[in-house]
């Protein structure tokens, strides 16, 4: 089932987009004088080309750009904009054909009839017409699954491989119909140039990116279990793959009995000059299971990374607050990692003057801010990181919970089948000397995450003091 956080992203481009095709579409019919008759058919076209604008931003939007994910801060709001855009396209496009045969009422049973297949007998129009009932029918079909059905990860990754035909009856829909956007040279070269650009990112998303991504290859160094937590720490191949704490990679693995399907995982620990990385995986469903067959020396691809989550934190301007709930605190354990881990920094004249520059974390001279984590479960047993987190104190420079608690860092595990839903104002009076002056960072349900974004600014938190990672795919 499609869940979308109530967080604010920016739809600019895309308002722009829409309003420059209504633009284009309003002012040709002025210049040429092309009115309707119907006036329903305003409606009705200014929906079929506001969806068919968002449509394309959809595909766009999932190529995994990085000039994309720079422009909206991260792949997880890219990700946010995609699926509410997939959304709201569906329910837009829906106004086209009500709108567009509305003036056959009060016959109902015309109007009936104009929303399903029609005979064409050689007539090009109702041609076309056909050809958008049946994108109509596909497009409920795949956004019906994705919104009110909760599919297996690679049953929903394999149901978004057929929007790509969507597009294709689309534009053969536009051409066989022959009306607005073909009769209007303006409005016909900036839609087909938006049709082209999401063609062009359908294929290459689909056939290409295997290619022609961000790729790494791998070797499995090593794998530890921890009670239902896989930890795999990865060696490079050959080349080095450049990353930060809380990125996530797509994981591709090829060897029998693991699916090979990419699953987006999140990087567990900082940066190191051997450019090794660990990810903590909970083996929740069929594929993660399947990872016990992981031995060390095979061979995996990576693609990525991804994310800005991180990057306040190593800005280190602000003091922390880390809140994860359930598989939401993934993202957390590298940042974690790095904060309790300032022994294994190197010296600005060993790392270099690049080194210091991209990862300012890795060198001894970066202060860490102190951070206060706090790991949201509604059970014990499903705190399966719980052991990780702590284990990762004991190993730190400070050897255990005393010295790490008197430089200033803590942690705590939040039960809410205990203690109730966990609130802002619980943690400002958990945080030593508040939470006003530090950096809020949140992952987890959006409705944890949408309930304390509100909480935190009702307390006076600013908005550019909470950060959030919202990568739920489905």
């Amino acid at each position: 089932m499609l869940t979308a956080s109530k967080t604010r992203q920016d739809y600019r481009p895309v308002i722009i987009t829409v309003g420059i095709t209504l633009i284009l579409w309003l002012g040709s019919k002025w210049y040429v004088q092309d009115w309707f008759d119907n006036p329903w058919k305003y409606p009705a076209k200014a929906a079929s080309l506001t969806a068919t604008v968002m449509m394309c931003w959809c595909i766009v939007l999932a190529t995994r750009a990085r000039c994309i994910e720079g422009y909206f801060n991260g792949l997880d709001k890219v990700y946010q904009i995609h699926k509410r855009l997939g959304k709201w396209s569906f329910f837009i496009i829906l106004l086209h054909p009500l709108f567009l045969y509305l003036d056959r009422l009060p016959d109902v049973a015309a109007f009936l009839r104009r929303l399903w297949l029609l005979p064409h007998e050689g007539n090009r129009y109702l041609l076309g017409h056909n050809l958008g009932i049946a994108a109509l029918i596909l497009m409920s079909c795949l956004v019906g699954l994705t919104l009110w059905i909760k599919l297996p990860y690679h049953l929903w990754k394999k149901s978004h491989e057929w929007f790509g035909l969507i597009l294709l009856v689309v534009i053969t829909h536009i051409v066989a119909v022959n009306r607005d956007i073909a009769a209007y040279p303006f409005l016909a070269a900036w839609m087909y140039s938006l049709l082209g650009l999401a063609a062009v990112s359908f294929v290459y998303i689909r056939f290409l990116y295997r290619f022609l991504g961000p790729r790494f290859n791998y070797l499995v160094d090593t794998v530890e279990r921890q009670g239902d937590i896989l930890e795999i720490t990865f060696s490079p191949e050959r080349e080095k793959m450049d990353f930060k704490p809380s990125q996530f990679v797509y994981l591709v693995i090829r060897k029998h009995g693991i699916t090979s399907e990419p699953h987006p995982y999140s990087i567990a620990c900082g940066y190191n000059l051997e450019s090794r990385f660990k990810l903590g995986i909970k083996q929740a469903g069929d594929h993660t299971r399947s990872l016990d067959l992981l031995e060390q020396g095979d061979q995996v691809t990576v693609y990525g990374p991804y994310g800005r989550f991180s990057e306040r934190f190593l800005d280190a301007e602000r003091d922390c607050v880390f809140i994860g709930g359930g598989i939401g605190i993934t993202p957390f354990l590298g940042m974690w990692h790095v904060a309790l881990h300032s022994e294994e920094r190197i010296s600005a004249a060993h790392g270099g003057e690049k080194l210091t520059r991209t990862h300012p974390e890795s060198i001894n001279t970066w202060k860490s801010p102190l951070v206060a984590l706090f790991y949201v479960c509604v059970t014990e047993d499903q705190a399966s990181f719980d052991n990780d987190i702590k284990h990762e104190v004991i190993l730190s420079q400070f050897h255990g919970f005393t010295a790490f608690e008197e430089r200033g860092h803590s942690y705590e595990l939040y039960l809410a089948s205990r203690q109730g839903l966990i609130s802002a104002e619980y943690i400002h009076h958990r945080v030593k000397g508040g939470v006003k002056e530090r950096n809020i960072f949140l992952c987890g349900p959006s409705p944890m995450v949408d309930a304390l974004i509100m909480q935190f600014s009702e307390l006076g938190i600013g908005k550019d003091q909470i950060i959030t990672e919202d990568f739920n795919l489905l």
